[in-house]
């Protein structure tokens, strides 16, 4: 029972901090957020945070991979009442809409640690672990099933490469949704809905002939 308490406790502080980090970095840019702003919002010593973390970068990538996650999965929720591979794909772009609008913070931070990382050098480990977990989800993409369903049931071009499309689709979509949470919400309008009919567009199949 001890162990299990003390793993217990060690996993809470462990979410404690990856949560304390995320709200500061929510705030401002994480380069200007330290281990004492985060212990301090976390309520937990330094030593505790060096238990779980070798370095603020550490708490970075590990944010940075939770929101990707949490993206995803939101993403993902969406498309389980569609009816074909065509409705869970715009089902699943309207969510992914949605998400964007409801934490315009999290696409700015994803696209800010991807443009700092790449300038800039950081630890090998993490950028491989890193690396890994994005190949890992670049090999099963959470956009597959829709496409590879709609190639089945004829909603969707059978000729599509279900992977090729996939990746095509997360950088576009990704790529639109990272500059506009740059700009105010209220100046959003109907980009997103628009650029989620042109994608559509791009995948559907034809229309029968005669």
């Amino acid at each position: 029972m001890t162990e299990n308490w003390h793993q217990t406790l060690k996993n809470k502080n462990r979410e404690e901090l990856i949560a304390a980090g995320k709200e500061l970095f929510m705030k401002q840019s994480f380069l200007n957020v330290n281990i004492k702003d985060v212990c301090g919002r976390a309520g937990v010593s330094r030593v505790t945070f060096y238990k779980h973390f070798q370095s603020m970068d550490e708490l970075i990538f590990e944010v940075q991979m939770e929101l990707l996650e949490s993206m995803t999965e939101f993403v993902q929720r969406t498309a389980a009442g569609a009816l074909n591979g065509k409705e869970q794909l715009r089902s699943m772009l309207d969510a992914w809409i949605d998400f964007a609008g409801q934490h315009p913070g999290y696409i700015k931070f994803i696209l800010l640690f991807d443009l700092h990382y790449e300038a800039y050098e950081s630890n090998q480990e993490l950028k491989e672990r890193y690396e890994r977990f994005i190949d890992e989800r670049k090999e099963q993409h959470f956009l597959g099933e829709a496409l590879e369903a709609g190639k089945k049931d004829g909603s969707l071009n059978p000729d599509l490469d279900a992977l090729e499309t996939a990746q095509f689709i997360f950088t576009s979509m990704m790529g639109l949704l990272q500059k506009l949470s740059l700009t105010p919400m209220n100046q959003w309008g109907l980009i997103p809905k628009q650029f989620a009919e042109m994608l559509m567009q791009h995948v559907s199949a034809a229309p029968a002939s005669g």
